[in-house]
């Protein structure tokens, strides 16, 4: 494979202009067509960021798949499964924003055909790549922090986005869902409350994780865009890690003084900009390693779909009704 890994992009939207393809930069993933339902987007972002070709729909960019080492996609959820199969079925590896499905039940159905054709479906739970969270992990995977105990987890975020409950889980609070399984393994039983109030929602999460190990989540909708929306406490025996809104880590000890660390925003390297401290950057180009068989995919559809499961127990614990082997029908 060349030292540029070609790449075509399924999807044109706001979170993948402003996010997504500007990541580009900071990777070796050479960007060679689009492909927007949205004509006037396509051109647009193919003029902003050099791909040689646009295309109406995935169907026409996969004809061209001669052209391509991979595709990225990033479409509203309800789309991923089609796109996806049909990016398999034509033999290229893909990499799927979060959660590259609409339910825990077609995330599945990916799942299975991804390991039928030995072909990976890495999917962009960024927060796995971001500095800190990076940092974290390591810490709890060191003897010295002892057992896993417990785990708080808060991802709250503005109202005003979402249509209803489901759609906000799967959306939005898979990401937390993502993190707890990452740091803390498989879950066995979940208990949840919900609450609306002026239309905001608020979720409280009791979980009790495999391991023995218990944690809590604090889901919802009724903070601001603009303030404090992130954090996570693990607590190993007599250690603790927290990271704070994505980019500030501190290590606890029982006596020595620990350890903290956060960027240097002061000096304007690669290593301090925004799509770097969030993980964006850094998934990207983890993908590129993966194709160039460098590396093993860290975040996968498997992961996902598990995800996506504890999305499933906790909307229904928290009294939600529906099929969740049933394609979600909210969006």
């Amino acid at each position: 494979m060349a030292d540029k890994v070609r790449v075509g992009f399924i999807g044109a939207g706001r979170h993948a202009t402003r996010i997504l393809y500007p990541s580009l930069r900071y990777t070796d993933l050479e960007l060679i067509s689009i492909a927007s339902l949205n004509e006037e987007e396509a051109r647009r972002n193919a003029a902003w960021f050099g791909a040689k070709y646009t295309y109406r729909n995935h169907q026409e960019l996969l004809e061209h798949a001669s052209e391509l080492d991979a595709v990225l996609v990033a479409v509203p959820p309800p789309a991923y499964k089609e796109i996806l199969t049909d990016v398999l079925d034509v033999g290229l590896p893909v990499w799927s924003e979060k959660p590259a499905a609409a339910s825990a039940s077609e995330a599945r159905e990916l799942e299975e055909t991804s390991l039928q054709t030995g072909i990976p479906i890495c999917v962009g739970y960024m927060k796995r790549f971001a500095p800190a969270y990076v940092l974290a992990h390591e810490s709890t995977r060191d003897p010295s922090f002892g057992s896993l105990s417990y785990f708080h987890g808060k991802f709250v975020m503005g109202g005003g986005v979402y249509p209803d409950d489901y759609t906000f889980l799967v959306d939005n609070s898979v990401h937390m869902a993502d993190l707890a399984l990452y740091f803390m393994g498989e879950v066995a039983e979940v208990v949840a409350e919900r609450t609306e109030l002026e239309g905001r929602l608020a979720y409280g999460v009791l979980i009790k994780f495999s391991s023995g190990a218990i944690g809590t989540l604090q889901l919802g909708t009724t903070q601001s865009w603009h303030s404090h929306n992130e954090r996570i406490e693990v607590t190993g025996i007599g250690h603790a890690v927290v990271v704070d809104n994505v980019t500030r880590f501190q290590l606890f000890k029982p006596t020595d003084p620990g350890g903290w660390w956060e960027p240097n925003y002061t000096v304007p390297i690669d290593a301090n900009q925004t799509l770097m401290l969030t993980g964006y950057a850094h998934q990207l180009q983890h993908f590129a390693e993966v194709l160039r068989k460098e590396t093993k995919p860290k975040v996968t559809i498997s992961d996902s779909r598990r995800a996506l499961e504890l999305i499933d127990q906790i909307y229904l614990a928290a009294g939600g009704s529906f099929d969740p082997q049933q394609k979600a029908s909210v969006w």
